[in-house]
């Protein structure tokens, strides 16, 4: 079956682009000699971080304790802040595989009895993280195994990374004279990863949309069109408003995330469209050149990850044939 027959919105992957992207990865980490954990929450598909493991990926970093009892691996890193009503599943999923689990407070890090830890500190991107190393320490008091640290630099620039490395530095000398040393430190994203080396205490990254690449990674510069391996297949269903045209796919198709530095929720793939708002059901589409009713046409979404998690199944092949389709397990696995 050719992958311009499947019924539209369709979510549809090249492996040969996704196999391609994941060895990428791991031979760049090879070559900046830090250990490669992915984040598999850009994905949420088992048979893909198996692929990411048998790569030589060393194990899989989740969002959720939910992705985590959904997805196969020997080792998981949660990588969200967690709560005291996750502990119980935290320890069961211990019960059989290593589990590590960041934290940011002491609060949080003393109802994590047994499991390793990762003090989270922020570098700059200011979400989450331990402000000073002071703080730094007084987390790693209350951690009954304390492994090393955990940062997130996505989108930072080279001064940022700069900043980045300071504050690691900084954390790592503290937390050495207040007698933690720290085994694992953890960063990296897809925007950052080529930046790793800038941060040369790092012994391991966090990339996820590096297995697929997005809209906004395209905008960035950080990956081509070729390099894009999920895109959407939608259909042109209206014409009547001059001046543009509406897709079957809204804010139920795509994420409602807009391409990074554009006014835009994806990329049209050979077309000068640019889809400026989204309803439910109808992406409306400024025009660049004409469109017709009832053509297909190829978008790659601005976030893929929020794009996944909408839905249910995702088909899959090579040169523009339908091999078979994958269930996206972790769906919804928000808690």
């Amino acid at each position: 079956m050719n992958a311009f027959d499947l019924d539209t919105p369709a979510l549809y992957i090249d492996l040969d682009v996704l196999e391609r992207n994941i060895r990428g990865m791991q031979q760049r980490c090879r070559g900046w000699k830090v250990a490669l954990r992915p984040q598999a929450k850009a994905h949420k598909i088992p048979e893909i971080a198996r692929m990411q493991l048998a790569a030589g990926a060393i194990g899989l970093t989740v969002a959720k304790v939910g992705e985590a009892e959904a997805l196969p691996g020997d080792e998981m890193l949660i990588g969200y802040p967690t709560t005291a009503d996750k502990l119980s599943r935290i320890q069961a999923l211990a019960r059989t595989r290593h589990i590590i689990v960041a934290a940011d407070s002491p609060e949080i890090a003393r109802g994590l009895p047994g499991i390793d830890t990762l003090v989270e500190v922020d570098v700059g991107a200011r979400r989450c993280g331990v402000q000073t190393p002071e703080q730094a320490i007084a987390v790693a008091q209350a951690c009954t195994h304390f492994r090393g640290l955990f940062y997130w630099p996505s989108w930072l620039d080279q001064s940022g990374f700069h900043a980045a490395q300071k504050t690691i530095r900084a954390t790592l000398a503290a937390l050495e004279r207040a007698g933690f040393k720290s085994s694992i430190v953890s960063g990296g994203s897809t925007p950052g990863a080529d930046k790793t080396p800038l941060i040369p205490e790092t012994t391991e990254i966090r990339p996820g949309t590096y297995v697929f690449h997005d809209a906004s990674n395209l905008a960035a510069g950080l990956c081509t069109v070729d390099d894009c391996a999920l895109r959407v297949l939608v259909t042109v269903v209206s014409t009547t408003v001059p001046g543009q045209c509406i897709i079957d796919g809204g804010s139920k198709t795509f994420s409602n995330d807009r391409t990074k530095d554009r006014e835009s929720f994806g990329h049209f793939v050979d077309r000068q469209w640019t889809m400026h708002k989204l309803n439910e059901e109808h992406g409306h589409i400024a025009l660049g050149e004409p469109a017709r009713t009832g053509e297909k046409v190829w978008v790659i979404p601005s976030q893929v990850c929020s794009t996944i998690n909408l839905h249910d199944e995702v088909w899959y092949g090579r040169a523009g044939r339908v091999e078979g389709k994958w269930r996206v397990a972790a769906r919804g696995k928000i808690r």
